[in-house]
């Protein structure tokens, strides 16, 4: 399966600021997005998650060439063959999308584990179709969870041997999302989230963002993990830091709303030590 983004344009409160952005993102594969500040690598994370301040447009004039007329190019964002512009955000995180963004605000009052528990049975439940819903008439049996083959307990199981697996401890999972939690325990529990619900399609914002080296290297732990069950994976990044700790399949540089290069892992390494002038 494949994340196809092409031709994307992307305008917040009028100003352009994403300018024509094409890039293809197979299952198990990782892609590392980096550039300087303003570059609009976070303004593409949620134009990907459908954020309605992030206004996508459907096709763009561009000129054929000198003397030829300008003609309309589509622009699109797709999930295997699913158009994720008629999508809204919770049709896209259904058709298989995630975004970890880079400061998750505080839920009180919501557990981590309900958090995950909802989450999952509505990605992976049964159908949101009515007329199924309709013909649930025990109230007992429709609370009862279940999602994909697994009961409550089976489930629950999953999630701690999942948190221990990022060094989390379990006492998180009892904790309202991100409530007094610090930057490096945001970053777990988004790593968590992305573990449980198995995306087609991860998005990581700056997830290497106030991280020290043990954190740093958990979370790439996540992301080789994510990879090797098959989702592919976009790490958007200012540095090479985390890619320390996991092997990007593709790097693309990022300046201006226009991606100016792509190449191999060897890119960031580049970048890290001449830093983006060159692309400025």
């Amino acid at each position: 399966m494949t994340l196809t983004i092409q031709n994307l344009h992307v305008s917040v409160e009028g100003k352009e600021v994403l300018k024509g952005i094409s890039l293809n993102v197979s299952s198990g594969e990782v892609h590392a997005i980096m550039g300087p500040n303003g570059s609009g690598k976070s303004t593409l994370a949620y134009a990907l998650m459908g954020h309605p301040s992030y206004k996508c447009q459907m096709s763009r004039r561009r000129q054929s060439g000198y003397g030829a007329s300008a003609t309309n190019v589509k622009c699109q964002m797709k999930v295997g063959k699913k158009n994720l512009m008629l999508l809204s955000t919770q049709e896209r995180a259904r058709a298989g999308l995630y975004l970890a963004v880079q400061s998750p605000i505080a839920i009180p009052g919501v557990t981590v584990m309900q958090l995950l528990r909802t989450a999952y049975q509505q990605i992976h439940g049964a159908s949101h179709k009515k007329e199924d819903k309709q013909t649930i008439q025990n109230p007992v049996l429709a609370r009862r969870w279940q999602a994909n083959g697994m009961g409550l307990s089976e489930f629950t199981a999953m999630v701690k041997q999942s948190a221990k697996s990022l060094r989390l401890d379990e006492s998180f999972l009892h904790r309202s999302i991100h409530d007094g939690f610090s930057g490096g325990e945001k970053k777990k529990v988004e790593m968590l989230q992305a573990l449980i619900l198995s995306p087609k399609f991860a998005i990581f914002d700056e997830i290497d963002t106030g991280l020290d080296v043990d954190a740093l290297r958990v979370v790439g732990k996540g992301i080789e993990l994510l990879r090797k069950r098959g989702t592919g994976v976009i790490v958007i990044t200012h540095y090479n830091r985390i890619l320390r700790y996991v092997t990007p399949d593709v790097v693309h540089v990022l300046v201006q709303g226009t991606i100016v290069a792509t190449g191999a892992s060897a890119l960031a390494r580049k970048i890290e030590k001449e830093g983006y002038a060159k692309y400025v």
